[in-house]
């Protein structure tokens, strides 16, 4: 009786369900972590002036929910935005910590 290879002979195809960076959609990405209410407003009104038309991914974190609830201020009532989409109604890894904004 033939004895079975104990190693996997195409290893590429353990992880098909991956398939490469789920942030690879965006054109822009923000990362506000740890900054100040007032640094995170003015760094967020900057990259909207200067990127129009492009896809922004925010990633300010979830923590206590106060650079949350002020990016999706903004977002809500900037005119030059097209779309702002929470992240925990997306498929993008991130839950309640991201915030996607369509320019």
């Amino acid at each position: 009786m033939r004895r079975m290879r104990k190693t996997i002979r195409h290893p590429e195809t353990l992880h098909q369900g991956r398939r490469g960076d789920p942030y690879a959609g965006f054109d822009r990405k923000v990362d506000l972590h740890g900054m100040r209410a007032a640094d995170a407003e003015r760094v967020l009104l900057n990259i909207i002036s200067t990127s129009p038309g492009q896809k922004i991914l925010v990633n300010h974190g979830k923590g206590e929910g106060v650079l949350r609830v002020l990016v999706r201020n903004i977002c809500s009532r900037d005119p030059r935005i097209k779309e702002m989409r929470r992240g925990e109604d997306s498929v993008v890894p991130g839950g309640d910590g991201i915030t996607i904004v369509q320019l």
